[in-house]
């Protein structure tokens, strides 16, 4: 056997760039206390500030078009839908226009723009999330702190589900496309072609999830014994820990400081 192939599991997983090599508990922890900036500072220019962070935090991981493409996808939709629905119906003194029942006040705008960019923070954060950390990196993390492996799979087997519906999606959309039925157009054309994608994809869904149980059984995973894994991240360093620490206080530090002062 390749010696290379060998040495693969015996060393820890590594990435080249050295803030994907972060512990995944440690980038989580930091991705949470920066959400919690705008849920106490109630000020759209903190929420343009956080999300510029998060694409400045997506290039230094060298995940950067992973990254943009989807949030943009995101970020347009449900920002504008924001903006608009508390644009539009939220009640002020200040009348900006007028049409009809429709009234546009100067503080529903500001309200806008603050609930807009909140969603700006809020799909930054998934997208992030998502591009930087491994969803098995993760549960390994948890199950070094003492999680159960059976939570952890609970966690790992959810986050896959939702990639496997997707890539399903695409095979059996190819498919309706390679027998000649027409998936593009407007959206309720859209709609109407995917409504026979819903029965194969959900049979296959239970089909897979009948596989999964047959190979945990076949694994002894239902086992008290102490569970092994294949690949395991490195140490945690002690200066990553403490910068950890010391993030989560000038944070904490800071939105006191706003909140009271």
């Amino acid at each position: 056997m390749d010696e290379a192939f060998i040495n693969y599991y015996r060393n820890p997983q590594k990435s080249k760039n050295w803030f994907l090599n972060i512990n995944p508990l440690n980038k989580l922890n930091l991705y949470i206390f920066l959400a919690l900036i705008p849920l106490f500072l109630q000020k759209w220019e903190v929420n343009i500030a956080l999300t510029i962070a998060y694409i400045m935090i997506a290039v230094v991981a060298g995940r950067f078009k992973a990254f943009i493409n989807p949030f943009l996808k995101l970020a347009l939709v449900i920002g504008p839908f924001f903006f608009i629905v508390r644009a539009l119906f939220w009640p002020g003194e200040n009348l900006v226009y007028k049409l009809g029942f429709i009234k546009i006040t100067q503080e529903g705008i500001n309200l806008g723009i603050q609930y807009a960019t909140i969603m700006l923070v809020v799909c930054g954060l998934l997208v992030l999330l998502t591009v930087t950390i491994k969803a098995e990196d993760f549960t390994y993390a948890l199950e070094k702190i003492g999680f159960s492996h059976r939570i952890s799979y609970i966690i790992l087997s959810s986050l896959q589900l939702v990639m496997d519906l997707k890539d399903k999606t695409s095979v059996i959309m190819d498919s309706q496309r390679s027998r000649g039925i027409e998936t593009e157009g407007n959206i309720l054309f859209r709609i109407k072609a995917f409504v026979p994608v819903l029965s194969p994809l959900f049979l296959g869904a239970i089909t897979g999830a009948e596989e999964r149980s047959i190979a945990m059984d076949a694994r002894a995973f239902s086992s008290d014994n102490k569970n092994t894994h294949l690949r395991f991240l490195r140490p945690t360093p002690g200066v990553e820990k403490v910068a950890v620490v010391v993030i989560d206080i000038v944070i904490i530090s800071y939105i006191i400081w706003e909140v009271l002062v």
